[in-house]
């Protein structure tokens, strides 16, 4: 019985740890589905950061420890705030533009 106890616990918690994501990607398109390049991206805290390519595209190194939110700025303006970690209702956790999973971004501007 005190076997069977702990590898019910021992599987519990291997199938709950996950790797952590090591960067943010996707695209940034405008309202015309069109890439925006040059668009400056940068995690929370402002300090890393990087810029769009030719099509749209961005992969950003994320700090270690913490997935944050993503500051996108035009023209050294903060245009928008992309929320990378959601719940809906308390229901299962959602992951945008992180590792894998290349989100995309309609942004109101030429």
């Amino acid at each position: 019985m005190h076997g069977n106890f702990l590898n019910i616990v021992l599987v519990i918690f291997l199938n709950s740890c996950t790797s952590m994501p090591k960067f943010y990607e996707g695209y940034i398109f405008n309202k015309d589905k069109k890439p925006l390049s040059n668009i400056k991206v940068c995690e929370n805290n402002k300090s890393n950061c990087v810029y769009t390519d030719s099509k749209g595209y961005f992969r950003l190194e994320k700090q270690r420890n913490s997935i944050n939110d993503l500051i996108v700025f035009s023209k050294s303006t903060p245009v928008d705030t992309i929320k990378t970690v959601w719940s809906q209702h308390g229901e299962k956790i959602n992951y945008s533009f992180v590792e894998g999973k290349k989100d995309t971004l309609f942004l109101n501007i030429k």
